[in-house]
C-alpha cells in the first residue's frame, strides 16, 4: 500500500477558524501538480479542520481524484497516530493508495510511527507530502515533495 501524508498549506485566521492563505492555496496547487507526476490515489482522508479540507480539495483536483474526501477526526493536530494506523490496517486494501491530510505535529508522528522508528521523518513545511510504501508492518519513505524545493527520493 502507498500512503501519502500531507501537511496542510499556509493558513491565516478568519474569525474563529483558520483557512488557507493565498500562499497556502498556491502551495497546495503546486504540491498537487508535483504529486500528479508520481502517484494516483484511491482514497483521501482529511482532518475536518478547514485548512486541511481546503488543501485536500486542491490536491485532489490536481490529481483528478473525484471520489469523496472523507473526514477523519483523528487527523486533527492532537490526533492519535496509532488509531490512524489501526484504521488504515482495517480498511485500506494493500494494493491501494491513500492520502492523509493533517497538521503538525501529527504528520511527523504518523510518519515516524509508520516507519517503526527506523528513520526520522523529514520536516514537513506547509503543503509538503511524504510518499511511503507500507507493507502492513513498516512504512518505507520513498519520496518527499515540497512546493519550495526539488523532490527528495529516499534510497
Amino acid at each position: 500500500m502507498k500512503i501519502v501524508i500531507v501537511r496542510h498549506g499556509d493558513a491565516v485566521y478568519s474569525n474563529e477558524d483558520r483557512i488557507l492563505s493565498v500562499t497556502g492555496r498556491k502551495e497546495a496547487a503546486i504540491a498537487g501538480e508535483k504529486l500528479k507526476r508520481v502517484i494516483n490515489i484511491d482514497y483521501c482522508y482529511s482532518s475536518p479542520k478547514t485548512r486541511a479540507l481546503e488543501t485536500s480539495s486542491l490536491i485532489c483536483d490536481a490529481l483528478g481524484f473525484h471520489s469523496k474526501i472523507e473526514y477523519l477526526g483523528e487527523l486533527t493536530p492532537s490526533g492519535n497516530a496509532r488509531q490512524i494506523i489501526s484504521f488504515i490496517d482495517a480498511t485500506i486494501e494493500m494494493d491501494k493508495t491513500v492520502m492523509l491530510v493533517s497538521h503538525l505535529p501529527l504528520v511527523e508522528i504518523l510518519s515516524y510511527d509508520l516507519n517503526r522508528n527506523i528513520s526520522r521523518p523529514p520536516q514537513f513545511g506547509t503543503a509538503c507530502a511524504l510518499i511511503m510504501d507500507y507493507n502492513g508492518e513498516v512504512g518505507y519513505y520513498e519520496r518527499f515533495i515540497s512546493p519550495y524545493a526539488d523532490d527528495y527520493v529516499f534510497k
